[in-house]
């Protein structure tokens, strides 16, 4: 007697599963969509937390995409569970921002609790670490709006963390999961189940106060923004020092994240004026205007050191006939005696002169010295090697303009007919050598302040050279034919 087989599927001829069904065929038909209430049908998980899970799903009576957040099956029978998913979606209904995820509903069918909320389409900032540096400014502005209008309704967030912040598809910021948050000052029914004294959120992101015990404040939100900042910043949270930051945003770093509340920003549109006014982009160099003010004083004062430098060395290679009388000992570098005993001195140790450029020079290093340690201590230092300078292509155009007057002044001085052009030493070329060397020494400033390689700025060296061998070549023509 043959031994009876399984009964299999007419269709794929596979083994029935418990039940008669088959497995393979149940795979591919197209199940109907689970259905919560009357009006939602839940489509795909997007992602599920200690509270519950997030699902996309279809608002038929709306008629769009909603996000459905299901309180845990297991939290389903706890009061303080079923509370403080009650407050969140009380939170979120209190507050109508660009920057918040909007809730449209909440309520409970068949023993299940759901929030109904805006679709965020797009992805948790937690999946995008680290940003650019203006797109991480302006996420943190944005942060400090939303917050603000919380703050502003007497709501402290609590929760204030890269997995609490989805970037839309426009990559705008928008700040959700208010489950921990309470108000502040005046306790109200449902915003009270977490106790003062306990520290709910992410230990990394809570300010120290949280940790002890404090009661809410906006401020503790501000210092979880700062955390965050670092992190958008860094790729990593902050330690015993902090990161590499581009421009003055160490600054504001270290100020949101000062331990004593009191020396935080105050509010949310404090930080947010501070962050805006550091005007960060892709094309600015990362100085607030305050701070470009020093820097253009540093670059004059090298400026003028240089200048000076430049006239002492000219002075002193300039050839002087003078009474023997007159000479100076000790001075005369190159010297002869001519037949009436006056003295012709080639080059010299011009006293005054040189010991000018030398004050010059001892005043410049020092504002140099200076700005550098206020960089430093400011963090206004910013690493950005890849960035290009700006200053590079206007000096080369400097010299492009200053080689091509003294150019066609040869060329008209060759034909008799110069004009105004055989000016150009002591006027136009001054004025360009010295709008190039305000500009050279900028570019050289920024490129200290950002690890610019200055290897990749060929222009800026290329420019200096065309303004200065016009000038070095009419002082060796005159050095060459002077007669005595």
């Amino acid at each position: 007697m043959e031994p009876a087989t399984a009964p299999s599927c007419s269709r794929c001829q596979t083994a029935l599963g418990p039940g008669g069904l088959c497995p393979r065929c149940l795979l591919e038909v197209e199940l109907p969509p689970i259905r919560l209430g009357e009006s939602l049908e839940l489509e795909e998980e997007l992602g599920r937390g200690g509270m519950g899970t997030v699902f996309r799903a279809r608002h038929t009576r709306l008629g769009r995409t909603v996000a459905v957040k299901l309180l845990a099956p297991e939290l389903a029978h706890d009061a303080e569970a079923r509370a403080r998913f009650e407050r969140e979606a009380r939170a979120l209904a209190q507050l109508s921002q660009p920057n918040i995820v909007q809730v449209h509903d909440f309520g409970e069918a068949e023993g299940q609790c759901f929030l109904v909320m805006e679709y965020v389409q797009g992805r948790p900032l937690s999946s995008c670490l680290p940003l650019p540096p203006a797109q991480a400014v302006r996420v943190a502005i944005e942060l400090c709006e939303a917050l603000a209008a919380a703050h502003a309704q007497g709501i402290v967030h609590r929760d204030v963390k890269p997995g609490n912040v989805f970037l839309d598809a426009a990559g705008r910021a928008k700040l959700g999961d208010f489950g921990i948050a309470r108000f502040t000052g005046v306790e109200q029914a449902g915003f009270t189940v977490t106790s003062a004294g306990s520290a709910a959120g992410t230990p990394a992101y809570l300010a120290p106060e949280v940790l002890a015990g404090a009661p809410p404040d906006p401020r503790a939100d501000l210092y979880s923004l700062g955390v965050l900042l670092h992190q958008m910043l860094t790729g990593a949270l902050p330690g015993a020092t902090l990161g590499a930051m581009p421009g003055g945003l160490a600054r504001v770093v270290r100020r949101a994240l000062a331990p004593d509340p009191s020396a935080r920003f105050a509010t949310a549109n404090e930080l947010r004026g501070a962050l805006t006014a550091l005007r960060i982009d892709e094309r600015s160099d990362d100085l607030p205007e305050d701070e470009r003010f020093f820097l253009r004083g540093a670059a004059l004062l090298s400026t003028a050191a240089a200048a000076m430098g430049v006239w002492a060395g000219v002075v002193s290679l300039t050839p002087k006939i003078v009474a023997a009388d007159a000479v100076q000992p000790l001075t005369e570098i190159v010297s002869r005696t001519l037949a009436d005993g006056r003295v012709v001195s080639l080059a010299r140790f011009e006293v005054g002169p040189i010991l000018l450029a030398m004050l010059g020079i001892a005043v410049a290093f020092t504002g140099l010295g200076v700005l550098r340690r206020h960089w430093r201590m400011s963090g206004l230092d910013s690493p950005t090697p890849m960035r290009p300078l700006r200053q590079s292509p206007v000096v080369f155009a400097l010299g492009l303009v200053g080689g091509g007057t003294y150019a066609l002044r040869r060329l008209l001085e060759s034909r008799g007919s110069a004009g105004l052009l055989s000016h150009f030493p002591p006027l136009l070329g001054g004025l360009f050598e010295a709008a190039a060397l305000f500009v050279f020494f900028t570019g050289m400033l920024q490129a200290w302040r950002t690890a610019r390689p200055l290897a990749r700025e060929p222009l800026l060296f290329v420019g200096l050279l065309l303004l200065v061998v016009p000038p070095a070549g009419e002082l060796w023509r005159y050095l060459a034919h002077w007669q005595p």
